[in-house]
């Protein structure tokens, strides 16, 4: 992990001193024939071409293509103008940055004029490379600026009616005279929307939020399915009450603004008002609906096709039988716009089965996903109730509840697609007429957009799959803008959840803007002490506590926030969010810290300590190694994130209050005895518990010279008894400290849910109450590129970052993590002769710590033909900055390029 004492977020460190041999390069020919690519990849507050941005703090990220060793930025310069026009002549009527001497490109804050509401911008970048020379421009790119909370002109409307299950339809036809330039639509509800432009689906959101405190919006460029003449927006909207721990019991309200912009500089309005024509009762039926699994947000959704009114959604609907909107007061909703990905459709899935018996179709998709069927009915009549029972495994298992869908006759079909909807492998239909054909059902596969570059493979089979069904668990419960640890029993965004999934996103996905709002989403629910709630959006927060907080908070779930916190920042490089942050963090820390024992450090909490849960045995509560090691960790993090603030004192003063924790557990926690070396659970228990010496070498808490030792007890105790929370927590300790062998064993605990349903469990043991879709044990999905291939973020934006990989228990290993400077690859091999190979891709304007693991005693490292150990200081290895001896590896510290590392006995 990056120290305290480490660089600016976004800065490339300075070089290590070498501890027993160094390669010293006074000056490097780098490999540059001619000026430097152009900028890629660009964002603007971690998006590519995002239709609103909230305009408070504006960032700029772009990459470079360049391949050659030691490509860096040591310039940039930026451009934002109001057209396109303007910005190709080279005029910033809103930003010029000038010529920035800089290696930064991630998160890049905006320095020009404020910028005005619902209005397209564009701008360009280029650089210059450690030779001096420059690029060409970036291709332009554009942003829009969204609305801010007074800048909002619609009203919030709804149907009229109060219900627990209430839907509406919304219509508003409005007449353009000219084809606007742009135009632009923003809109929101609570909870959900589904919204149509002239019959066309735009998309349904929002992100599940809490509106009094992080509201989203959306927005969506519709200038292409305006026509001149008569047009029309549809929506449908749905709320429902009584959420617990998975939303907020807000009041139900529909939004719309859109801005039609003409080439002359003119422009107009559609808003949501009073004018809007509103159809309360729909084909849904809104009667109290069936729950299920004793929890109000799992419920089934009973739908008359009947009573559905024939393409309300399109322009030559008559909607004058409709009643008009009622205006509602949502004053003190606050609305942001929604930069976490979209909830869509992603996939059709065909059905590897379809059988008949006792009068009903038992279908199986082969895995168990997230989403809803899709069902054409060809021989049923008007009136013919055909039910769907979800089953999340098959031989009817793991049941997630039904729907029902009233025929109206003839050939329809019915695509239950409002927003996420459950959990299924195996459907069960029936009242169905005919024979039901393969290609009249389909599994709907839905959730938020994911672009997915991750990837691993190794020489073990079995982990393969391993990391294939977990990163596909965790992206499948990204739902409706949260994650959403599974689609039946919770469908709620656990804080520690979010780090366990959190983490498979980040290291496989290219957009980090889910963790920023996860992060966010606690933020805003803060609670006036300072606690973090276990659960958000799911919380009042500070003005209205949720039941029970006094009581029953979770202390080790709070402490996962600062994790979340600077994971999203090693990943984005975003400064401004550390910022915008550290309030919240010290607000924290100062909540926590009364807790602490002033004699021997350790801090004993309030509330729920569920160290581990789901299946596992160590015992919580008390003085707990498991507390205390993310106590420790939080304090070292506060330290890293105030150190990049330039906040020398308060750095200092959070790393030796963690440097005091860590002293405490080594103290009164780690203990030697005839079961060998080892941390207690807590510090009245003396049993031996794996898990419990995993939380320790989680975070390098571990004297190094009992590093060997206590992996050695893991070993011997054989088995650990651990549930769904506590792997993440023992994988990560033990390939951290070199326990890949027996990690690589262990795991061997993931084979009854490849054999079964393909999805991750809640815990290892599928009994009774735990769910078979639940991806809080998805985190083979991030360890395995962090450890194995080595990969991990040492400064923001990957600015640095190590490549430190674990080979224990296999023979090779590659993998790939994208990150906003490029891709990162590694590739690693040991031959039975004992010689290791090691190659890494290295993106421009970044530094890389390549640790080579020794094998052997005596041994020669070349890197593309070039010795580097034994030292021969004549020659000069191109982009490889320094070389030492640590620990059990070598060192070698790189410039960007490609590298081919061989270690030889």
């Amino acid at each position: 992990m990056p120290s305290a004492k480490g660089g600016n977020l976004n800065k490339l460190v300075p070089l290590p001193a070498v501890l027993l041999f160094a390669i010293a390069i006074a000056s490097i020919a780098f490999q540059t024939f001619g000026a430097p690519s152009a900028p890629v990849g660009l964002l603007v507050n971690g998006v590519s071409n995002p239709l609103a941005i909230d305009r408070n703090i504006t960032r700029f990220t772009w990459m470079s293509e360049d391949t050659g060793r030691g490509e860096r930025q040591t310039m940039y310069h930026i451009l934002v103008a109001s057209s396109p026009e303007q910005l190709a002549k080279g005029k910033a009527d809103c930003w010029d940055s000038g010529t920035v001497a800089s290696d930064r490109s991630a998160s890049v804050e905006y320095g020009g004029k404020p910028f005005p509401p619902a209005t397209r911008l564009w701008w360009k970048v280029r650089i210059w490379d450690q030779t001096g020379k420059v690029s060409d421009y970036s291709a332009p790119n554009y942003f829009d600026t969204g609305l801010n909370q007074n800048e909002w002109e619609a009203k919030y409307i709804w149907d009229g009616t109060v219900n627990s299950n209430n839907f509406a339809y919304f219509r508003k036809t409005f007449v353009v005279a000219n084809r606007p330039e742009l135009a632009k639509v923003y809109v929101t509800a609570h909870n959900d929307y589904l919204l149509y432009c002239n019959g066309q689906l735009l998309g349904r959101g929002p992100a599940r939020s809490d509106p009094y405190h992080y509201g989203q919006y959306n927005a969506y460029d519709v200038t292409r399915l305006l026509t001149t003449g008569t047009n029309v927006f549809a929506a449908m909207g749905h709320w429902r009450a009584y959420w617990n721990n998975a939303g907020v019991d807000a009041q139900p309200a529909f939004l719309l603004e859109a801005q039609l912009d003409y080439s002359d500089g003119s422009s107009s309005k559609i808003q949501a008002d009073p004018s809007w024509k509103v159809l309360a009762h729909t084909a849904f039926i809104e009667t109290e609906p069936t729950n299920f699994n004793r929890n109000p947000w799992t419920r089934s959704i009973q739908f008359d096709s009947r009573l559905e009114p024939v393409s309300w959604q399109t322009t030559g609907f008559d909607d004058s039988g409709w009643a008009f909107a009622t205006v509602v007061d949502r004053s003190d909703y606050h609305l942001f716009a929604q930069m976490a990905p979209m909830e869509r459709e992603q996939a059709e899935l065909k059905p590897v089965s379809i059988i008949r018996t006792n009068g009903a179709w038992l279908v199986d998709f082969g895995r168990c996903i997230d989403g809803w069927p899709k069902l054409t009915m060809r021989e049923n009549h008007s009136g013919d109730k055909v039910r769907v029972e979800y089953f999340q495994m098959t031989g009817r298992r793991s049941p997630a509840g039904w729907d029902e869908y009233t025929c109206h006759g003839g050939t329809e079909t019915w695509d239950a697609n409002f927003g996420r909807h459950t959990s299924f492998q195996e459907l069960r239909i029936t009242g169905y007429s005919g024979k039901l054909k393969a290609s009249d059902v389909r599994g709907i596969w839905a959730y938020s957009d994911a672009d997915v570059a991750g990837q691993f493979h190794c020489s073990s089979q079995l982990l393969n799959d391993i990391y294939e069904m977990c990163e596909r668990s965790a992206r499948q419960n990204i739902q409706q803008g949260i994650i959403s640890v599974d689609a039946n029993r919770e469908q709620a965004s656990w804080l520690a959840d979010s780090w366990n999934i959190g983490n498979v996103l980040l290291y496989n996905d290219r957009d980090t803007t889910m963790i920023d709002k996860v992060v966010r989403d606690y933020a805003g629910e803060q609670f006036l002490d300072g606690y973090f709630s276990a659960c958000s959006p799911g919380s009042r927060g500070a003005e209205h506590p949720a039941p029970g907080h006094e009581s029953r908070p979770i202390p080790e779930w709070a402490m996962y926030w600062p994790m979340l916190l600077w994971q999203q920042c090693l990943f984005s490089g975003d400064e401004a969010f550390l910022r915008e942050m550290v309030p919240r963090l010290t607000h924290f820390l100062d909540w926590i810290k009364p807790y602490q024992n002033p004699t021997n450090k350790l801090l004993d909490p309030p509330g729920w300590r569920i160290s581990e849960y789901a299946g596992g045995n160590m015992p919580s509560g008390g003085y707990n190694v498991a507390t205390e090691s993310q106590y420790y960790e939080n304090l070292r993090i506060a330290s890293r994130i105030f150190h990049v603030l330039g906040q020398t004192n308060q750095s200092d003063d959070y790393l030796g209050q963690a440097e005091e924790v860590k002293a405490g557990i080594n103290s009164h926690l780690l203990t030697n005895s005839f079961n060998g070396e080892f941390y207690l659970a807590r510090t009245d228990t003396n049993g031996m518990y794996p898990l419990a010496s995993a939380w320790a070498l989680r975070f390098d808490i571990e004297p190094m010279a009992d590093k060997s030792k206590i992996l050695a007890a893991i070993e011997k105790a054989g088995k650990p008894d651990i549930g769904g929370y506590g792997g993440d927590a023992l994988y990560s300790g033990l390939f951290n400290a070199g326990g890949g062998a027996f990690a690589v064993r262990d795991l061997a605990r993931y084979r009854p849910m490849l054999d079964s349903d393909k999805a991750c469990w809640e815990s290892f043991q599928l009994v009774h109450g735990y769910q078979p879709n639940h991806a809080w044990t998805s985190y083979p999905g991030y360890i395995f590129l962090k450890y194995i291939c080595g990969i991990q973020p040492t400064s923001g934006g990957f600015a640095t970052f190590d490549v430190r990989p674990e080979t224990g228990g296999l023979t090779f290993a590659e993998g790939t993590v994208p990150t906003v400077k490029g891709l990162i690859t590694t590739h690693w091999e040991k031959s039975s002769d004992g010689q290791f190979f090691l190659s890494v891709t290295v993106p421009a304007n970044t530094q890389a710590s390549v640790y080579i693991p020794r094998l052997s005693a005596n041994f020669t490292i070349t890197e593309s033909g070039k010795q580097l150990r034994p030292v021969k200081s004549e020659i000069k290895d191109l982009g490889v900055l320094a070389v030492s001896e640590e620990d059990s590896f070598i060192k070698c510290v790189v410039g960007a390029g490609k590298y081919q590392f061989k270690e030889v006995p």
